[in-house]
């Protein structure tokens, strides 16, 4: 019988060990390549402590190590010597905000974000599209008074629309401050039928009558850079207000004209 309790016990030892997946974490900032070497394509920047699911393979390429990962069901690559590889006991999220070269990014966590009613839709490939929107709602110029209508936004979407979360990517107030919505990999309710191929930034306000300050347009600029510079947007891809796709006055008479003289409009 004690024989037996062993040999259970072992069993369930190695179940759980086989069961327990390792991550790839990186410890700086590091290209995730779809395949071994720096000479493929980067899928994304993997910032610093977030975390792959790593697949059990090494490749080496010119004397490096490369270990394979899963990204958003794709083979992904990253050098060895940006990681660790530990246990998954955490979220393997790619969602990262605070990505180099990002203007200062609120997380959900630092806005007080409710949790998602289910977990967020990974996107399945960089997104091709920006979109900008506004809230058609009054104005913030506060981290107070900012944090408070992202709230009301994410509040307005779950409880009145009954979607899952805040619909957006990022907002940003007139307080210069980027709050983190659905973030960089997540596919988002913003803008119908382009969800799944596009990012959204809504600047809180209305902005049928006067453009956001500078401190919000600032934001938004840097914003859109740091997604270029960090692969988390295609290099050729398409800045568009939501009324580009669909009947609304989103986002305003003067924001939506000027952002016809933006960059890839």
């Amino acid at each position: 019988m004690k024989l037996l309790l062993t040999l259970i016990l072992l069993i369930e030892i190695s179940v759980s060990l086989t069961l327990a997946a390792d991550c790839a974490c990186a410890t700086t900032a590091v290209h995730v390549r779809n395949g071994a070497g720096t000479t493929h394509t980067i899928l994304t920047t993997l910032a610093p402590g977030h975390c792959l699911t790593f697949k059990g393979h090494r490749q080496t390429v010119d004397s490096a190590s490369w270990v394979n990962v899963d990204y958003n069901g794709q083979n992904g690559w990253i050098h060895e010597g940006y990681v660790t590889i530990k246990a998954c006991s955490f979220s393997t999220s790619t969602s990262s905000a605070q990505l180099p070269g990002c203007p200062h990014i609120i997380s959900r966590a630092g806005w007080g974000a409710r949790a998602p009613t289910h977990p967020h839709t990974h996107l399945t490939h960089t997104p091709k599209y920006m979109f900008i929107h506004h809230g058609a709602s009054g104005f913030c110029h506060t981290k107070a008074e900012c944090t408070h209508m992202v709230q009301s936004y994410q509040n307005y979407h779950m409880d009145g629309h009954g979607w899952s979360d805040i619909g957006y990517s990022f907002v940003v107030g007139e307080d210069g401050n980027v709050y983190e919505a659905r973030g960089w990999d997540s596919v988002g309710a913003h803008t119908l039928n382009y969800n799944s191929v596009g990012l959204a930034i809504c600047v809180i306000g209305d902005f049928t009558h006067r453009v956001p300050n500078d401190a919000a347009l600032n934001a938004v600029k840097q914003l859109i850079q740091c997604g270029l510079d960090n692969h988390k947007l295609t290099s050729t891809y398409t800045l568009r207000g939501h009324r580009d796709m669909g009947q609304t006055a989103c986002p305003g008479d003067k924001l939506y004209a000027l952002i016809h003289g933006w960059p890839h409009y």
